[in-house]
């Protein structure tokens, strides 16, 4: 497991930092949570993909910071 993935998981998680990588990746191998964490890495949420359209398609609608 990559060390990207083991990061995004315990991250999300919220995993202690005394679990070693090995540990985590471990119990993680092979789960939807290993799966969902290197998808996000690769991926944009879609709420965020979404938004980033609308901005193209409706400038108007941007929020205002």
């Amino acid at each position: 497991m990559d060390k990207a993935v083991i990061d995004a998981i315990r991250e999300k998680e919220q995993l202690p930092d005394s679990m070693t990588d090995s540990e985590i990746a471990n119990e993680y191998k092979s789960t939807y949570t290993a799966a969902r964490a290197a998808v996000s890495l690769d991926h944009k949420p879609i709420d965020q993909v979404m938004a980033d359209t609308m901005a193209k398609v409706l400038p108007f609608m941007r929020k205002k910071k």
